[in-house]
């Protein structure tokens, strides 16, 4: 069993980012007189900052563990936003590459699984109904430690399983080193899901 989290320095940016984004705008509604809808603009700007910097200490508190059997995503809310999906339930595998540059040498990836409806008995809570948290996807970006490995160990349930890859997934698989270079061998490889 291997658990990730992301360190403070990845999500340094963010954090800074989701500062001047608040205190800016609040030290203008502060100090100055604005009108009335430039005053509105500042407190939605400094809100939608403000939930950034939630999202941020988020996924700071965040721990995936991932080992055999599966995933599980542990957020700091004490399991109120937390995931977990077996391999043996996976029915999507997206791997993404967003640039920041034109040339495409600055970005990010970001893999995203979904589970299939298979419902675990686990999965419920103490009153017997089925805990909906369970069921959302579990997303997770290159700048995690061991995103490499998660990718990986991701890739090889999905292609136990014969799950059809696309071709952007396949794409950005063969940037890893895992795949074939082909896209579209990706897809026609692939047994139907059972």
């Amino acid at each position: 069993m291997n658990r990730y989290r992301y360190p403070i320095k990845a999500l340094a940016a963010d954090y800074v980012r989701a500062a001047i984004g608040v205190f800016l705008p609040l030290a203008l509604m502060i100090f100055t007189k604005l009108i009335p809808v430039v005053f509105y603009s500042m407190t939605a700007l400094a809100l939608l900052f403000a939930v950034y910097g939630l999202r941020t200490a988020w996924r700071h508190g965040t721990v995936l563990i991932v080992d055999e059997i599966g995933v599980r995503q542990e957020g700091p809310l004490g399991g109120l936003l937390d995931r977990k999906l077996r391999w043996s339930e996976m029915r999507d595998f997206r791997l993404r590459y967003y640039s920041t540059e034109r040339d495409r040498k600055g970005g990010w990836m970001q893999l995203t699984l979904r589970r299939g409806d298979n419902r675990d008995p686990g999965d419920h809570d103490s009153g017997g109904r089925w805990n909906s948290a369970n069921r959302g996807a579990i997303r997770m970006d290159s700048h995690l430690p061991g995103f490499d490995e998660i990718v990986r160990r991701a890739y090889l349930a999905a292609r136990d399983r014969g799950l059809a890859i696309d071709p952007t997934t396949a794409a950005n698989l063969s940037s890893l080193g895992l795949g074939s270079n082909d896209p579209s061998a990706a897809i026609t490889d692939a047994k139907s899901p059972s």
